[in-house]
């Protein structure tokens, strides 16, 4: 039996050594998450910036060739409501000759052929605007026209297209009562190169080649249906209502020819077009 005694040293158990953290490199490794974190945030960051300048630049494009075009077709617009107004203009001056021959219809004083020729001639015709509204259209449809900045400018658009040029539309006069009394008062049946007329003319006019101031010299003289005061007092009447209608669309077709031209002044100058 071994009766050696172990020395102290050896009765102690053996003790686990710890370590402490080595907060130095924790601290460091960190900084590098923190780092990475911030350089991916800045590219994500600057992607997007990248994307909105790209993004930017393309509907200012989108939004100048939207521009051009309006211009382009406020042009065609200034021209027409110019032309058509012109020409409402001379119609006016022979619907005024018109009443004038049918007042002495009613007197009793009837020429018969120069009631023709003013009524064939002027009775309830007018010249139509028609206006150009492709390009806003396209821009309104596409959600583009929110790229304009400019109040003022956005309010011009606004005034043309939606109070001037519905308001001309909506001011066309109406010929339907003068076109029913002219066929109770004038006939068609002595008058075949005037009805031929019509099929002849060029497919791009519309104003037919016949010699009204034929009508004037007529033989044997034209006839009226009818010659009663009565019914001719009430095609005086409607006559001088369409005349009146037809001031009054003038009116608004110079109008929208104003308003277009200084619309178009100020979109070149707003987008500084050549």
């Amino acid at each position: 039996m071994d009766s050696t005694i172990p020395s102290p040293e050896k009765q102690q158990p053996d003790m686990e050594v710890h370590h402490h953290p080595d907060l130095h490199h924790e601290r460091k490794k960190f900084k590098v998450y923190l780092l990475e974190f911030l350089m991916i945030f800045l590219a994500v960051t600057l992607g997007f910036f990248a994307e909105s300048f790209r993004e930017h630049i393309s509907e200012k494009n989108t939004e100048r060739q939207y521009m051009k075009e309006i211009v382009e077709n406020l042009k065609y617009d200034t021209i027409r409501c110019a032309g058509n107004a012109e020409m409402n203009e001379e119609l006016i001056r022979g619907m005024d000759s018109l009443r004038g021959e049918i007042k002495l219809a009613i007197s009793g004083n009837i020429n018969s052929n120069a009631l023709y020729y003013y009524s064939l001639m002027y009775g309830g015709k007018y010249a139509i605007a028609a206006f150009n509204t492709s390009a806003i259209k396209e821009f309104k449809n596409s959600g583009s026209l929110r790229l304009v900045e400019s109040k003022k400018l956005m309010d011009e658009i606004t005034e043309y297209y939606e109070r001037k040029m519905i308001n001309a539309d909506l001011n066309k006069p109406q010929g339907d009562q003068v076109e029913i009394l002219q066929n109770q008062l004038f006939s068609l049946l002595n008058l075949d190169e005037y009805v031929n007329s019509f099929g002849n003319r060029p497919m791009d006019n519309y104003v037919t080649n016949y010699n009204y101031r034929d009508l004037l010299q007529h033989k044997p003289m034209l006839q009226l249906l009818k010659n009663d005061p009565a019914e001719m007092e009430k095609l005086y009447n409607e006559e001088t209502r369409f005349e009146m209608g037809l001031k009054s669309y003038n009116i608004w077709l110079y109008a929208c020819k104003k308003a277009a031209t200084q619309l178009i002044g100020d979109i070149i100058q707003e987008y500084q077009f050549k």
